[in-house]
């Protein structure tokens, strides 16, 4: 398995054009659909509910965060460094709760009970082929031991930089073995709590954000 790629470009998953907000602000960033006619002058409601949520479940792990939106279906096939795999197969929880709107294969107003037929596009499309983007999941497998390319998880996970906390690795199942494996959500805050370009957990100037992990 190619645990996880130094080689590869350290380049941001989701190429989100973040407006400039007041720092620790949904409101105004590139996850505010209160201006979208499909969104029910809503900023939550196309990812959450307060009643009646989806069960998100994963091999065992839960996502659920009240969600709302529909996920990309079962047997839906992601072309990723280790080759061909399955939604399950290939994302842990959190990655698949953004490519609900990200792989472009869910409408970004399917949720509630709603189908959609408003597709992301431009920049914030990822695809499905995953190939050209940061590892994550099954792909990005922490390794251990630690090889000297990285930093120790330990200098940086659950840390507090410019007043916002990192994100974390998360678990799932990699061939039949539990792993700790980057996430979207790893350098993604999708709340825009930090205020970052990029919905990103910490501004990304001098690659301090690639840095708190790759050991350059």
């Amino acid at each position: 398995m190619n645990a996880f790629m130094p080689s590869r470009s350290v380049a941001v998953l989701l190429t989100l054009a973040a407006a400039p907000v007041a720092p620790g602000q949904i409101l105004g960033s590139a996850h505010d659909f209160t201006s979208a006619g499909w969104a029910q002058s809503q900023s939550c409601l196309p990812c959450h509910t307060s009643h009646n949520a989806a069960a998100i479940e994963i091999n065992g792990y839960s996502a659920g965060r009240l969600w709302n939106h529909a996920l990309p279906a079962q047997s839906q096939v992601y072309t990723t460094y280790e080759g061909d795999l399955t939604r399950d197969e290939a994302l842990d929880s959190y990655s698949l709760l953004c490519m609900g709107c990200h792989d472009g294969t869910v409408a970004l107003d399917a949720f509630g009970d709603g189908i959609g037929t408003q597709f992301i596009s431009g920049s914030a499309l990822v695809g499905t082929d995953l190939t050209a983007q940061h590892p994550v999941g099954a792909s990005a497998v922490w390794p251990n031991p630690e090889p000297s390319y990285l930093n120790p998880r330990s200098t940086w996970e659950n840390q507090s930089f410019g007043g916002d906390r990192m994100g974390r690795l998360r678990l799932m199942v990699v061939q039949g073995v539990e792993q700790s494996v980057v996430s979207c959500a790893t350098c993604h805050e999708p709340h825009n709590r930090g205020g970052n370009d990029y919905l990103l957990r910490i501004d990304n100037t001098n690659s301090q954000m690639c840095l708190t992990c790759h050991s350059k």
